[in-house]
C-alpha cells in the first residue's frame, strides 16, 4: 500500500463531508452550527439515532390495536 503526504485544510474536509450528506442532515448541520468535523460527525450520529428510534416507535396504521 502506498502512502500519500497530501494535507487537506480542515474546512475543506468538513465541506466535502457535508456534501456527502443528504439534504435533511446537511440542513441540520447548518442549523446546529457545527463548525468542526468532530461536531458534525456527532451531530449526524445523534440525528440518525433519533430518526431510527422515531421510525421504530411509529405504529403501523394498518395494525389492529390490542387491549392489555
Amino acid at each position: 500500500m502506498m502512502g500519500c503526504a497530501i494535507r487537506e485544510n480542515k474546512t475543506m474536509t468538513l465541506r466535502r463531508f457535508c456534501k456527502g450528506l443528504n439534504d435533511d442532515l446537511r440542513r441540520e448541520v447548518v442549523f446546529q452550527g457545527a463548525s468542526t468535523l468532530d461536531q458534525t460527525c456527532t451531530l449526524v450520529q445523534n440525528y440518525k439515532l433519533i430518526m431510527k428510534n422515531q421510525r421504530m416507535n411509529c405504529q403501523d396504521p394498518y395494525s389492529i390495536p390490542t387491549r392489555s
